[in-house]
């Protein structure tokens, strides 16, 4: 099981800022500059923070000044009155332009280039603290070029913050079955948080299968978000209702994405998705207390608030390499196509984006090679061979297809051939030996490289297992989902392209073939998934390519 991803309070308090601008006071300045500053409207500190370490353990407050007809380098002064913050909030800088008087912060002589300029202020808590929920407004001010502009942000003392309970790997689960795992959320904060926003996102061959009418059904891919108008206690665990999951018939290593946050994301964080709200007759979803509570403005910290549920099931799927020869008719030359084929019936998918296979291509030094595809870069360093590997995706699909051609000179008097591998690195980014697939005999084929078209020869090589169970190293260990987004769909595109001379040319790229099991989100690359109280980034990184 991956660890809960941790958040700073900076990424909560932007993202359930109340308003993240203020107004300015334009200036009759000669220069007729108008200056803005753009600050988050509030934010919450917790009361266990300590003096700084401009990090995960302080709030980040951003203030982004902005000035209209600015001259090439403005000097200006921003100052903050501490006054109203004591006892909820200390504040430092790391700007050497600033400095403390008595209960005002001043950064003077600052330097703005083309119009803009950034400060941030990073607060924690003071020594002698108020209660818990104590607010004050932290008041900012500026002058630019003579233009003047102000910004407000609301500092609270505490915060809720909504924990999911790990759940173990289930590895008792068979392809179509149905698991109904107990997901528990505990307030880890100090104040109440007044209700839950439950984002579900499907993974490889898992699928939300229950019906409620008070969440939203994305009508593009298994993405679900629950809504759940019940206050939960700082300290109090609550138990959502039975919630079921269908393992897909392609299923190896399954896992849906769960978000906890007291803020409604925004559904255009997933650009092409629809939502549909549930069947009003259907039931609700609920934590085992009464539903109808009112948002109370209290801002989650969005630390741990992320989990996974994961299940490694007893599949197989039959990767297997292919290979071709057609030389040009009265040439000493002809195009070598390499790849592999994804037999399954399970579809692999590593989420630290590992590849599973890739495509590798050992020729002879005799053999040269006049163009190669984009996706493949020489590896060898013996000058007596030419080997390239060739990259897939991190999802191998059951049905994916893929292939890649070479523009490649060989004379058939000397007899040349070329031998294909699936060399493969599982989740851990160690040669997994592709413990999935039990049919080693056509994971290696030799093509003959002579004045006849020629198909490649199965060539059995032993390929041993490592690890333990169906993946090898345990697929459910690998790294929390990486912090960036892609918008490539899973499913490739075909891109074909011709193999001509040259030292460059383009490749075919590696395609999927068939359509993608119910519980795949569409375009969930590595998806970002933009929530109110926090960011969900599914770790998905997928590389659309060539259909062969």
């Amino acid at each position: 099981m991956r660890h809960p991803r941790s958040r700073t309070l900076a990424a909560s308090a932007a993202l359930t800022a109340l308003a993240l601008g203020a107004l300015t006071a334009p200036s009759a300045s000669a220069a007729d500059s108008t200056l803005t500053i753009e600050a988050p409207g509030a934010v919450a500190v917790d009361p266990h923070s300590t003096a700084p370490d401009h990090g995960s353990n302080s709030t980040r407050v951003h203030l982004d000044l902005a000035l209209s007809n600015a001259p090439t380098n403005a000097t200006g002064k921003v100052t903050v009155d501490l006054a109203p913050l004591q006892g909820i909030a200390s504040v430092s800088v790391l700007s050497p332009t600033c400095t403390t008087a008595g209960q005002v912060l001043t950064c003077d002589a600052m330097s703005m280039y083309g119009g803009r300029q950034g400060l941030d202020l990073f607060l924690y808590a003071p020594d002698a603290a108020k209660a818990a929920g104590s607010s004050a407004v932290l008041h900012t001010t500026a002058v630019f070029n003579g233009a003047t502009a102000s910004a407000d942000t609301e500092v609270t003392l505490g915060g809720s913050n909504l924990v999911g309970e790990e759940i173990p790997v289930n590895r008792s689960l068979q392809p179509g079955d149905t698991w109904t795992p107990e997901l528990k959320v505990t307030n880890q904060g100090q104040l109440p948080a007044s209700q839950l926003y439950l984002t579900f996102v499907g993974g490889m061959e898992i699928s939300f299968l229950s019906q409620f009418s008070n969440c939203q059904y994305a009508t593009e891919g298994d993405i679900q978000i629950c809504t759940v108008h019940t206050a939960v206690e700082p300290g109090e665990t609550v138990t959502l209702s039975p919630i079921s999951f269908k393992i897909g018939s392609d299923a190896y290593y399954s896992y849906e994405d769960v978000n906890v946050t007291t803020t409604a994301p925004d559904p255009s964080g997933w650009p092409g998705h629809h939502f549909v709200p549930g069947q009003s007759s259907a039931e609700l979803t609920v934590v085992g207390k009464p539903d109808g509570s009112t948002p109370n403005g209290v801002i989650d910290f969005g630390r741990g608030n992320y989990l996974s549920l994961q299940a490694v099931v007893p599949n197989t799927a039959d990767f297997a390499a292919t290979g071709s020869w057609a030389p040009e008719a009265g040439k000493q030359q002809g195009k070598l196509t390499v790849g592999m084929v994804n037999n399954g019936p399970a579809s692999i998918d590593w989420r630290s984006g590992s590849l599973p296979a890739r495509v590798r291509v050992e020729l002879p030094a005799q053999a040269g090679v006049l163009q190669k595809p984009d996706d493949c870069n020489r590896t060898s360093t013996d000058p007596a061979v030419n080997t390239f590997d060739c990259t897939t995706t991190p999802y191998i699909k059951n049905g994916y297809r893929a292939s890649f051609d070479f523009t490649v000179r060989a004379d058939p008097a000397a007899k040349l051939s070329a031998v294909v591998t699936l060399p493969s690195l599982g989740e851990d980014n160690q040669e997994s030996g592709k413990p999935w697939d039990h049919d080693k005999s056509n994971d290696v084929v030799t093509v003959a490289l002579g004045g006849e078209a020629s198909t490649g020869t199965p060539s059995p090589q032993p390929s041993p297992s490592t690890g333990t169970g169906p993946g090898g190293a345990d697929p459910s260990a690998s790294p929390s989902p990486a912090a960036s987004a892609s918008s490539a769909a899973p499913t490739a595109t075909a891109t074909p392209s011709a193999s001509t001379g040259g030292t460059g040319g383009t490749g075919n790229l590696a395609s999927t073939g068939g359509g993608q099991g119910a519980g795949t989100v569409a375009g969930l690359g590595l998806g970002a998934v933009a929530l109110g109280g926090g960011v969900l980034l599914a770790a998905r990184r997928r590389k659309a390519g060539a259909q062969q």
